[in-house]
Parts: C-alpha cells; sequence; structure tokens
C-alpha cells in the first residue's frame, strides 16, 4: 500500500536562508534547498508535497504573518496527508508552536516543527538531522497533534508538545520543556516517551479536540506583552495606544516589585484600570492559599492570574482568546485548550 505524502510548509527561518558574503536571509534559491539536501543524504523513500505560505526570518514574524500561517494551516485537507512539517526559524519558533499547538491539536495526524542552527549549507547546521527527526515522528504512527523537535546539544532529539517549548537560550541555542521535562525523544526512528504525569498520555493527545472557533484569526486585537526586571519604569509604558489586554509575565515566585511609584507593579495597575485595559498575569503554581505579600497585593487589584503555563504559551493563548470568535471567549481563559497549562507542581 502506497503511503500518503507528507505535507512541508516552508516558512523561512535559518532553516531556510543561505549566505551571502557574511550576511544570512531567506531567499527565492533557499526555498528548495531544504528538500534537495535531505533527498541527496537520505533518499528519495518519502514523498513530499512542498507549500510555501511565508517567507521571512522568524524575528520579522508578526501577528499579521502568524493570521496568514494561521489561514494556510485551516485550508490543509489533513486526511490526504500523513502529516505535516513546519520548517520555521528559530528565533521564535516557541511562539509559532503553541500558537498552532493551541489552534490545530484537535487535527487527526502530527503537525511538526522544527528549526535549525546554522544554514544547511554550514557543517555545523543541525537542519537536516532535525527534518529527518520530524520525518520519522510522522512515520512511526505513534501520535497526533503538535510538536517540536530539535536536536539538543548532547546529540538527543528530544520531542515537545508544541504549547510547551521555551525560547532557545543565547549561548548554546538551546530549547527545553516548559515544566523540565520534554514530550520523549526519537532514537533510531522510533519516539521513546518520557513516562511523567506533567506529560500527556497518547491517549489524551488522540482525545483531544477543538475547543477554539475554527475560524481565521486576523490577530488586529493586540496583546502586549511585559516582563519584570529590577529597575522597569512603568513610567516609560505610555499606552497612548491601547493594546486588547496585556500579559506582565511575573518572577518564577508569581511576584513583581510594588515599592516606589515609578517601579510599583501596582501603580500600573491602577493606571490600566482607569484605561479599562485587562491585565492578565503568569505564571502561578497555585491560584489559591499562601502567596508572598506583593502577590496578595496584586491579586487585591483585580489581576487575572494563568497558572503553570509558559510565557509563548500565556502570550498566544491570549493573541487567540481576543481574536478568535465573539462574545465571551476571553472567559474561556482556564480552559486548557492543548496542554498548555501543566498539572498542578504542588499540594493545593
Amino acid at each position: 500500500m502506497r503511503m500518503k505524502k507528507i505535507l512541508v510548509l516552508l516558512t523561512g527561518g535559518t532553516i531556510g536562508s543561505t549566505v551571502q558574503g557574511k550576511s544570512m536571509n531567506v531567499t527565492e534559491k533557499s526555498a528548495g534547498q531544504l528538500l534537495s539536501l535531505y533527498q541527496k543524504k537520505y533518499g528519495r523513500e518519502e514523498e513530499f508535497e512542498v507549500k510555501q505560505p511565508v517567507s521571512v526570518l522568524s524575528e520579522n514574524m508578526t501577528p499579521g504573518i502568524l493570521g496568514r500561517l494561521c489561514s494556510c494551516m485551516k485550508e490543509i485537507p489533513y486526511e490526504n496527508y500523513q502529516g505535516v512539517i513546519i520548517a520555521h526559524g528559530s528565533d521564535t519558533l516557541s511562539y509559532t508552536a503553541a500558537l498552532l499547538g493551541m489552534y490545530l491539536g484537535h487535527v487527526p495526524v502530527p503537525v511538526v516543527l522544527t528549526a535549525a542552527n546554522y544554514p544547511l549549507e554550514d557543517a555545523r547546521s543541525n537542519g537536516l538531522v532535525n527534518f529527518r527527526s520530524a520525518v520519522e515522528l510522522i512515520r512511526c504512527g505513534m501520535v497526533e497533534g503538535v510538536f517540536a523537535v530539535y536536536q539538543s546539544n548532547t546529540g538527543e532529539m528530544p520531542v515537545y508538545v508544541a504549547t510547551r517549548l521555551t525560547e532557545a537560550d543565547a549561548y548554546e541555542d538551546q530549547f527545553r520543556g516548559f515544566g523540565g521535562i520534554p514530550f520523549g525523544k526519537m532514537e533510531k526512528g522510533q519516539l521513546i516517551l518520557y513516562r511523567d504525569k506533567r506529560n500527556p498520555t497518547i491517549a489524551k493527545l488522540h482525545q483531544a479536540g477543538s475547543l477554539l472557533p475554527w475560524e481565521s484569526p486576523s490577530f488586529s486585537n493586540k496583546i502586549m506583552l511585559i516582563r519584570p526586571y529590577p529597575g522597569l519604569d512603568y513610567r516609560f509604558i505610555s499606552l497612548q495606544e491601547k493594546p486588547a489586554a496585556i500579559l506582565h509575565y511575573l518572577y518564577h515566585s508569581a511576584t513583581a516589585c510594588t515599592v516606589e511609584e515609578n517601579y510599583s507593579f501596582l501603580k500600573f495597575l491602577d493606571f490600566c484600570t482607569e484605561q479599562g485595559i485587562p491585565v492578565y498575569t503568569a505564571s502561578y503554581k497555585c491560584t489559591e492559599g499562601r502567596f508572598y505579600a506583593t502577590t496578595e497585593k496584586m491579586m487585591e487589584r483585580g489581576i487575572i492570574p494563568m497558572k503553570n503555563i509558559s510565557l509563548e504559551a500565556a502570550y498566544t493563548k491570549l493573541l487567540l482568546l481576543y481574536n478568535l470568535g465573539q462574545g465571551t471567549l476571553r472567559d474561556r481563559m482556564d480552559e486548557n485548550f492543548y496542554f498548555e497549562s501543566l498539572p498542578s507542581a504542588e499540594t493545593e
């Protein structure tokens, strides 16, 4: 029996770039390079269909481009393919992965995002081995849903649930999974699962349904993301253009500065309330029980807490909630759309 094709979506990024002098960029030439080099190295046992819905370095990813990508994903007849691979830039891979995880978690085939640390013609590049592992994850037939694969600096090939991939560090270019553990790893063409209460089971993956409206978002309602640091002066945030909502990510203890007017998150919260802008905060290990005094003051001011969720997943979840559907969709923030919220790490 002839196997179904794998659909490959090229979006640009390092995995779709070529080197010109001292500069790397996406070009017309680089679009077909991935498949050409892959088939030269691994042979032609797989049959691919290739599309290029966008072509951009991923640091240039905008809400408009994300909307175009979502529109493309919505139109795919998934039953015609064994799976889908999205070749993406590494800088914003974790954001696109989280967004598509929640948007596509119900599809009946594996959708696998991957990237490269160097352009494919560079001997140091992991692009081809990452792509090969994406193919193998699809071919092994164990899972459906949305995942990301990217080789570690130890040579292992972790597999991440898409909504749990976190941004690569700036020194070793290493991705990690929110919660500290990947879903599994690829080894000799097979998926080896990491058995852990934090990870969904295969059965739960296959039970994932469509919890969001299946329409193409325009992302016209913008979400503002703020991260705390010692010395964040909220006077610099004028909000002359009002976002639909603000996500203020917190320190790991679910805290932010609450002293001195210029640096106080509480003062900024009051300002947002006056402007009618809802403020979400993340991430909390629990939303009941004991808090630091600073967190208690934030709670009293009416912040909306998001629990056990990465920065990328929290941001893209709000982006979807404020741009899909009408009415009370934003009130569904506590729902777990595609395993983006981890089980509690402590007893509540």
